[in-house]
């Protein structure tokens, strides 16, 4: 039950996935270094965002099959007089831009969960430990 709340504190909301109390994201899709409450490494280690980006491709890859699948059954974007092809590539870009942002939270929830994010001293503007 604890890693369905991460996932969904985390993946969902954005949210830090040791406390939950601040954001990950301090821009559409940057992350703040640290936690400003627990003092959690969001990335720790380069390359760690590749997760989020195999998970985001995955969710337009997604979309663009289940529309494919759509359109061989039912002809929808033909019969609107669209070429099948770029509307589903463009329903599926749009797809997997929105998509990045939840899917590299919950990247991160799961590194989280298997315990590879660090928590390695105090938040930045904090005092220093003595």
């Amino acid at each position: 039950m604890s890693t369905l709340r991460t996932l969904w504190r985390t993946g969902v909301l954005g949210r830090c996935p040791r406390c939950g109390q601040t954001s990950m994201f301090n821009s559409f899709y940057g992350l703040h270094e640290r936690c400003a409450v627990c003092g959690t490494r969001f990335e720790s280690n380069s390359g760690e965002w590749l997760g989020g980006t195999a998970i985001g491709y995955a969710i337009g890859a997604l979309v663009a099959l289940v529309l494919a699948l759509i359109e061989v059954s039912w002809a929808p974007f033909r019969s609107l007089g669209l070429s099948p092809m770029w509307a589903i590539a463009a329903i599926s870009l749009v797809a997997t831009v929105v998509g990045y942002r939840p899917a590299k939270a919950m990247w991160f929830a799961l590194v989280y969960e298997m315990g590879f994010m660090a928590s390695d001293g105090p938040p930045s503007g904090a005092p220093p430990r003595t």
